[in-house]
């Protein structure tokens, strides 16, 4: 057995010898352990079983007699739930007393009616699974509507609104009904038609057993939040229900995982002025996150070997940089097609950036150009607008935004000295380019484009907490950290 096989197989003869030493009672198997509890006052049969992988993963604890109510806190096996992934971080279940205290509790936690309990969206842990996706839209409309299921690719079906076309592999027919709040669990067709009522339970129970319905749709709540669980007949028979995955694909969904910002910021305008590597990751960043409307502007077009570091494949080879980017958002749904404008041009014009700043709440330069960069903080400072510089310096190594236009008592940090490393051999050079390719790694470039897309999460969200100047040192070389100028 390796190192690792032998503290593993340890730390299971210890747990077992301290569950024995409990009165609890070793079984044939070696992996199963019956022992009494108190529980009200009352010694309590209790079942723990071991996995194969314990103490990686979590033991199985079950009251033979049945004890313990029937809730949200209990498998479909009947076993306790004890532990979430979230709590199990340093295994807590590794330790014996440890696994009996939190029996006891749940059983506490049972008798009270499980006070403050966190509303886990995950009815579908307790029917029997199939490997299959289903993605709905708001599912409100479609509550005792005709509707439909399409098959897409990789085992996904799609829940839209209409007829099934008959005997057609694609389509397939569907049903939403309405839970209502669930109490406890439901987990069966039998225990779902109890709380659907027996008319609807029954017209359900009909369309199934006839294959006019293979997908049923089952919107519940808990505490106020709804969810929906995803049932697939696998047979035309409504005792035959199988849970599938199932993920909402509206808007309120996406927003979920936007951050906290993301409402504030879908009323919000930023302008991006160069989307190159750096440009195009932030872009992104800024929309996923929740920005309302974007503005791209920049002049160059796809190369093959922008891709390494760009938002754009290679099949954008020769497209402008802002329709690449425009059309990675628009296509992957991140953004609508009409809040991207795409704008291939040099930033030059005075009246070309008034105009940037009049109609948007920020602008940012990731041009990496000169005299761009003082262009914009000229009409930021002037205008008094917000405005964020962002660029990569020291061959990638350090990543360096500044905001404007500086607050009373505040200044820009000086610029770094000269330096950081050098490719062996000398600037790097492409056939077809003027200028030296940079050696800056990709993730180089999304480091410097998350710190630009916090600070204008900042500035946007009203929260004004960055100071006016940001360096992040991401790569030591032997000429050691940068210096700013003046100091270390």
């Amino acid at each position: 057995m390796s190192v690792l096989g032998d503290s593993v197989a340890a730390a299971r003869e210890t747990f077992i010898e301290d569950l024995c030493a409990r009165g609890f009672r070793l079984q044939k198997d070696c992996r199963s352990l019956f022992g009494d509890l108190p529980v009200d006052g009352e010694a309590v049969e209790h079942h723990i079983v071991l996995t194969d992988d314990f103490p990686i993963s979590k033991p199985r604890v079950f009251t033979p007699g049945g004890e313990g109510g029937y809730s949200w806190h209990r498998d479909l096996d009947g076993g306790f739930c004890l532990w979430s992934d979230e709590d199990a971080s340093d295994l807590p279940w590794g330790d014996a007393e440890a696994v009996i205290d939190r029996i006891l509790q749940w059983h506490a936690n049972d008798a009270d009616g499980w006070p403050d309990d966190p509303p886990d969206l995950d009815l579908e842990r307790y029917w029997p699974h199939v490997d299959e996706l289903v993605i709905y839209p708001d599912l409100a409309p479609l509550t005792g509507e005709p509707c439909k299921a399409k098959r897409g690719s990789h085992g996904v079906w799609e829940i839209v609104e209409g007829k099934a076309p008959p005997k057609s592999p694609r389509w397939a027919g569907a049903a939403v009904v309405d839970a209502g709040e669930l109490k406890e669990p439901v987990r069966s067709f039998d225990e779902l038609a109890e709380v659907l009522g027996s008319e609807a339970a029954e017209t359900l129970r009909e369309q199934i057993d006839r294959g006019r319905v293979r997908f049923v749709m089952v919107r519940y709540r808990r505490q106020g939040f709804e969810a929906a669980l995803a049932l697939i007949a696998k047979e035309k028979s409504a005792s035959r229900l199988f849970a599938a995955g199932a993920a909402h694909a509206g808007a309120s969904t996406y927003r979920l995982r936007a951050g906290l910002d993301a409402e504030a910021l879908g009323a919000t305008a930023v302008a991006i002025v160069g989307v190159g590597a750096v440009g195009s990751l932030l872009s992104e960043m800024l929309a996923r996150s929740g920005v309302g409307r974007l503005t791209l502007v920049d002049y160059d077009r796809v190369r093959p070997g922008n891709c390494i570091r760009h938002v754009a494949t290679r099949k954008d080879t020769g497209r402008t940089k802002t329709e690449a980017v425009r059309q990675h958002l628009v296509e992957f749904g991140i953004l609508a097609e009409d809040a991207v404008a795409s704008r291939h041009q040099v930033l030059t014009s005075v009246s070309d950036t008034e105009d940037l700043f009049a109609d948007h709440d920020l602008v940012i330069d990731a041009t990496g150009n000169g005299p761009a960069t003082a262009l914009i903080l000229t009409a930021s400072r002037i205008l008094d607008k917000p405005a964020i510089t962002v660029c990569l310096q020291h061959s990638g190594s350090v990543a360096r935004v500044d905001r404007s236009p500086l607050r009373a008592g505040e200044q820009h940090d000086p610029p770094l000295a000269p330096g950081g490393p050098l490719a062996p051999g000398g600037p790097l050079r492409e056939g077809g380019c003027g200028d030296p390719v940079s050696p800056t790694p990709p993730w180089a470039c999304a480091a410097a484009a998350a710190r630009a897309a916090g600070l204008a999460a900042d500035l946007l969200s009203g929260r004004c907490m960055y100071p006016p100047t940001v360096i992040d040192v991401l790569t030591g070389h032997p000429d050691g950290p940068p210096i700013v100028q003046g100091k270390p």
